[in-house]
């Protein structure tokens, strides 16, 4: 299996991968399309089993790559692999490997094996099992809509492809924030502290997101539109050039990604203000408050999340790699078309969701890219 694998390069992975996403909207959509009439127990189960198909082929696809594919891959290798085999006793492991708890637990146990392939491949199935949990429990398991076109969503947005095979940590912390998200708004606060808590021992830089949604409790009763007007206000600090990074005590927090918010050295990523990221949160951000239901809990919470975030984001455009933070924002896009979707079209949501994911799915990885000329160092089209 390796010796084909080892072959292949982060770009064959990322072009497969959009092949792979773009197949299964494509046939995902028809064959939804093609039984909506049919009685809704056979739709609902299609749609899981066509989900676990999906969720099956990234885990093979995410758990069995060769060390090179993921710039974060080959540092696990080389600084955790290789330095955590020999180390038998946990409470050392943990000290001389200083990385995140429940990733630090998930080392331990698989480097036992003293194979760095079993290792991903755990990774990959704990992330994907937890997505696939995830949006089964948010579409009421399939009740409400359709799991595996909202599961394609997620995977259209720019950064899954990198929580997938690079930053794996991130990529297994996210679920949870999701899950924390969506307790949270059911009022169910002790299941979603829980949530949230696992998040932060799978990954510190869980801070962002958790600060996001604290934000957003505290600030349950402003109307929507006074964070619409502290997001246009933002929007002009991050163009004046304010950010984060001038903030030396969030520096202090640890956590290499935090850590980078202290960052002045030289990199390709283009940093300073990015209009096209601005653009792109905006543009849904117009289309979710005029077409969502503004009487529903659920939509309000997640636009003002959207809102919360965009600005922690903007006000992260000085410090490399700031997609990584956007990416906590681009989570609350597919939710809320989601539920836009269900609010507004209740009677016609399969037809209209599925395009409404071709829709999605074409405008990040083809429309993008071409307005970008695909080859760009970075953008929104780009996965670093």
């Amino acid at each position: 299996m390796n010796s084909i694998l080892e072959n292949l390069t982060n770009n064959d992975y990322n072009n497969f991968y959009v092949w792979l996403i773009g197949c299964f909207v494509i046939f995902g959509s028809l064959i939804l399309l093609a039984l909506q009439n049919k009685p809704t127990i056979s739709l609902i189960r299609n749609d899981r089993n066509i989900l676990i198909f999906l969720i099956t082929i990234l885990i093979l696809f995410a758990g069995t790559r060769a060390v090179n594919i993921g710039t974060d891959t080959s540092n696990y290798y080389n600084y955790g692999f290789l330095k955590g085999i020999h180390i038998s006793n946990f409470f050392d492991f943990i000290e001389r490997l200083d990385t995140d708890f429940f990733f630090s637990v998930i080392m331990f146990l698989t480097f036992k094996l003293k194979s760095f392939s079993f290792f991903l491949l755990t990774v990959a199935i704990i992330m994907n099992i937890s997505f696939y949990r995830f949006v089964r429990k948010y579409t009421n398991y399939g009740e409400s809509g359709s799991s595996l076109l909202l599961f394609l969503m997620i995977t259209c947005s720019f950064v899954f492809l990198n929580y997938e095979i690079n930053i794996i940590r991130n990529g297994l912390a996210i679920p949870f924030v999701l899950f924390g998200l969506l307790y949270l708004i059911q009022k169910q606060y002790k299941i979603a502290a829980l949530y949230l808590i696992t998040s932060f021992f799978f990954h510190r830089t869980s801070l962002i997101p958790i600060g996001c949604l604290i934000m957003v409790l505290i600030g349950e009763n402003v109307k929507i539109k006074y964070f619409i007007i502290a997001y246009v206000m933002a929007i002009g600090l991050a163009f004046l050039g304010f950010g984060f990074d001038k903030l030396a005590f969030l520096a202090s927090l640890g956590g290499e990604d935090v850590q980078n918010l202290a960052f002045t050295g030289e990199t390709t990523y283009r940093v300073g203000f990015r209009i096209d990221f601005v653009f792109y949160n905006s543009m849904f951000l117009f289309l979710f408050v005029k077409f969502g239901n503004l009487n529903s809990r659920l939509n309000v919470f997640l636009i003002k999340y959207f809102i919360v975030s965009s600005v922690v984001f903007y006000f992260n455009f000085n410090i490399p790699y700031s997609d990584r933070i956007g990416g906590y924002s681009w989570l609350a896009i597919p939710l809320l078309l989601f539920s836009t979707v269900n609010s507004s079209f209740p009677r016609n949501k399969y037809t209209i969701m599925a395009w409404v994911t071709i829709f999605y799915y074409t405008f990040n990885h083809i429309i993008l890219p071409l307005i970008s000329g695909s080859g760009s160092s970075d953008g929104p089209p780009h996965h670093h």
